[in-house]
């Protein structure tokens, strides 16, 4: 379980975001509160709100994205992976769509999230400094680098981002001590990241690299 996670509920969430964004609602005031990290000391980068699904899954109706299957005996970190990449992809879109331009924070097949953290390099050195501290986290997965993704999409004044890759990094970070490699890639970027021996890739490598192009 800590090398492959069932990565069907990845799949499914990025295939309604091919389709549609969130649906607009009462509940983006609610998701904008979720940047906190977990408060307690285990190893893992989510969001606290990953934590309390009966919340978590409450506001993800309102917002008709589709819900994580049922838990059942499913293993714990299954379970913080799957919530963690639904709060953290809805507490992104809820905060960059305050001054997304159109009133419109999604966009497939636009700007991965590396992209968007990259760009604010180039805004002055404050938030380059926030900028490459948040990348550092990510390449460690460290417990607040869920948390600092969302404070840098909220400083990402009018920018639009594609929530695909939102949801396949904070599901591949979640809960373990190195970062998650995957098998599928369902967010309509990195066509070459799955061209290795292994047939295996890490989200945290491309969004880095994206960040890195963008940022030099």
């Amino acid at each position: 379980m800590r090398d492959l996670l069932d990565e069907t509920y990845l799949n499914t969430l990025c295939g309604h975001l091919a389709e549609r964004p969130p649906a607009r609602g009462a509940w983006l005031d609610r998701a904008r509160g979720w940047s906190s990290p977990p408060s307690d000391r285990r190893q893992g980068a989510w969001l606290r709100i990953a934590t309390t699904p009966h919340v978590l899954y409450e506001v993800a109706a309102d917002a008709e994205v589709p819900l994580p299957p049922s838990t059942g005996d499913t293993h714990p970190l299954q379970l913080v992976a799957q919530d963690n990449m639904l709060a953290t992809t809805l507490a992104v879109y809820a905060t960059l769509i305050t001054t997304a331009p159109g009133g419109e924070a999604h966009l497939a097949g636009g700007p991965s999230i590396g992209t968007i953290i990259g760009n604010l390099v180039k805004r002055g050195p404050t938030h380059a400094v926030t900028a490459r501290a948040t990348v550092r986290e990510i390449a460690r997965s460290g417990r607040p680098a869920m948390s600092r993704v969302v404070h840098d999409a909220g400083r990402a004044r009018g920018s639009r981002v594609d929530l695909r890759t939102v949801a396949a990094l904070s599901f591949a970070i979640a809960g373990s001590h190195r970062l998650q490699r995957l098998t599928t890639n369902p967010t309509g970027h990195w066509p070459n990241a799955l061209n290795t021996e292994e047939q295996l890739w890490e989200p945290a490598t491309e969004v880095i690299r994206d960040f890195t192009a963008t940022a030099h």
